[in-house]
């Protein structure tokens, strides 16, 4: 019986990790996602920045009750440095309309937990998901997916809705 059992065990385990997404649907699903907001805390600093399609928003902004107002700076990756005004933005409506002027098809949005957010004090990763879930829930018939980072690899995906 106990043999049984274990092999009952080892069959359901190597089914679950058989439909777990593998490191390349990960991959996949986060190339191919309009805008990446990549939650993670910035030292030293209390904008937000837009570089290339990843909107790196500050765990800062998002500890707190309010989002809003939201600094973001755009950034052109291969001018990194190079400063560029901050624009402020002040309600949900305010936000979508920002990243669609960046990614005018947008539809398929990936928000990614960087392991550096936990660092801030107050974080709490289901809250500040809600509070993006609430926000891209406005987007009609796009898809939403919830990615996590550790090492600068995404290492997992939920897809939201």
């Amino acid at each position: 019986m106990k043999k049984f059992f274990l092999m009952a065990m080892a069959t359901i385990s190597l089914a679950l990790m058989a439909c777990a997404p593998s490191k390349l649907d990960i991959q996949e699903a986060a190339v191919t996602s309009d805008v990446l907001v990549e939650v993670r805390q910035v030292l030293n600093d209390s904008i937000s920045l837009y570089v290339g399609n990843v909107l790196y928003l500050n765990s800062r902004q998002v500890v707190a009750d309010d989002l809003y107002p939201l600094h973001v700076s755009t950034r052109d990756p291969s001018e990194f440095e190079k400063l560029a005004p901050t624009d402020e933005i002040n309600s949900d409506e305010e936000l979508l309309n920002y990243l669609r002027r960046k990614a005018p098809d947008l539809m398929n949005v990936g928000i990614v937990i960087g392991e550096t957010a936990y660092n801030e004090v107050g974080f709490e990763e289901q809250a500040v998901v809600e509070k993006l879930t609430k926000i891209f829930q406005k987007v009609q018939g796009g898809s939403l997916k919830l990615f996590h980072e550790k090492e600068g690899h995404l290492t997992d995906m939920k897809k939201l809705y």
